[in-house]
């Protein structure tokens, strides 16, 4: 991990567990000079599935507009969120797309130092396997990756 960290991007969700993760992230800057930014991502509403004419449903009017909807609310409870731990909340990017993905990208496009997310830290045989989307962003991070350990971890 880089010993000076100028820019670390948090990634969160809407759950009671992002608390842990901002608690986390935060504690990395006691002296309060790190530039947080913060990226919440939804998952596409039915994306890939496609009706009988082969159009997307994603594509439709009323699935957009929820997903809108969700983008909105999401953002809105996830500003308040952040806010709570002194980042302001204009720091808060939504995406819509694979958590994974688009974590990854985000981090490239700010140019981040450090990504932090959250990991239920699913155990397989080893017992050292990461959650799905902890361990997508970790493949293919273009910085270092800190994991929070959260839940019945």
């Amino acid at each position: 991990m880089n010993a000076k960290l100028k820019k670390v991007l948090i990634a969160l969700d809407a759950t009671d567990e992002a608390e842990d993760v901002l608690e986390g992230a935060t504690a990395l800057d006691p002296r309060g000079s790190v530039d947080f930014q913060v990226i919440t991502v939804i998952p596409p509403l039915l994306g890939g599935v496609s009706g009988m004419d082969g159009a997307s449903f994603a594509a439709s009017w009323p699935l957009r507009d929820m997903e809108e909807t969700v983008a909105k609310e999401t953002a809105r409870n996830i500003r308040e969120r952040v806010a709570a731990f002194g980042i302001e909340p204009e720091r808060v990017a939504v995406r819509i797309g694979r958590p994974a993905l688009e974590i990854r990208a985000y981090a490239e496009e700010i140019g981040t130092d450090l990504i932090v997310l959250g990991t239920h830290g699913r155990h397989g045989l080893t017992g050292v396997m990461l959650g799905s989307t902890a361990n997508g962003v970790l493949h293919g991070s273009p910085c270092d990756v800190l994991t929070v350990r959260i839940g019945d971890a």
